[in-house]
């Protein structure tokens, strides 16, 4: 059997940090999965720590993840109709690289 890839663990509706950690596992090969999980820990707690600070995450041929302001402005309430005040607030955007736009422009015609 060959190594894996992210198509071998497309069967479920999602993509786990466990799974990120076994195909780092599978593709090193010097790795121990102790040491897989803590590759993938630490890629994430980097991502997340620069996001927290306030910073853009550029990952080439992937995108990019950023904060974003969101200025408040009124909304619905879903409970009871009511117009309701959304205050200001921090959300999160991602942007798509070309190359992943290109490449899942492609996958969707091959659905079609």
């Amino acid at each position: 059997m060959g190594k894996k890839t992210a198509s071998d663990v497309s069967g479920r509706t999602g993509l786990t940090k466990g799974d990120l950690a076994g195909l780092v596992y599978d593709l090193h090969g010097g790795l121990t999965k102790r040491e897989a999980v803590e590759v993938v820990d630490t890629i994430l707690g980097t991502v997340k720590t620069s996001l927290l600070a306030g910073r853009k995450v550029k990952i080439q041929n992937f995108g990019v993840f950023e904060v974003t302001r969101r200025q408040g402005r009124s909304g619905v309430s879903p409970v009871d109709g009511q117009s309701i005040f959304i205050p200001p607030h921090k959300g999160l955007s991602f942007r798509p690289s070309k190359k992943l736009r290109h490449a899942m422009e492609g996958s969707r015609r091959e659905e079609s």
